[in-house]
């Protein structure tokens, strides 16, 4: 009785202070990436690392250590996907870019100028889950959740071969680098073929 009584009080107050808190507006996430050398303003016997600097009040001190990289936002931000992106590769000669995710497309990018998407590679019936380009960059090979991988032309854009064999989704693939034409599948079966 009285256990369950207060139980059901409990829920009925968590549900109130659920409801009494304030919403914040949804806005969009937008990547920034910090300066290489960001500072924060230090508050009294305080400082990033918990003790490890002491700082007079008003004083400047770095955060954290600095960025490797000088660049401070993205260069170009690509969007055509209609879905999640799970997997972006580079062509071996750098001009171009595939990606790949949920929408079960491959979409073809230049790397340079405008940063279009030139090409749509269609084809697998499930989410496009891995990519890569062979040695030479000619073909291009695509695992996906419909338990194959596609083999694609990567100059014209038009698919040589789809590989059937696993039982269940295609997580990965690999082409051999050098010797005869082969590429290696993982597959949620258990299997590598």
């Amino acid at each position: 009785g009285v256990g369950a009584v207060s139980g059901g009080l409990r829920r009925a107050a968590a549900a109130m202070i659920e409801q009494q808190k304030r919403k914040g507006p949804e806005l969009p996430l937008v990547p920034v990436k910090r300066p290489r050398h960001e500072l924060l303003l230090g508050a009294a016997g305080s400082g990033p690392g918990a003790g490890q600097q002491q700082a007079a009040p008003g004083a400047l001190l770095q955060a954290g250590p600095p960025r490797c990289s000088s660049l401070q936002a993205p260069i170009m931000l690509l969007s055509g996907h209609e879905g999640e992106v799970y997997c972006c590769k580079f062509h071996p000669n750098g001009s171009t870019l595939a990606s790949a995710g949920f929408d079960r497309l491959i979409l073809l990018w230049n790397v340079y100028g405008d940063c279009d998407n030139y090409a749509t590679l269609k084809g697998h019936s499930g989410a496009v889950m891995e990519l890569h380009y062979n040695t030479d960059g000619s073909m291009l090979f695509s695992a996906s959740t419909d338990k194959t991988v596609a083999v694609w032309d990567s100059e014209t854009g038009e698919r040589v071969k789809r590989l059937k064999g696993h039982t269940s989704f295609v997580n990965s693939c690999y082409p051999a680098r050098r010797g005869p034409q082969l590429v290696c599948t993982g597959s949620d079966d258990g299997t590598v073929k």
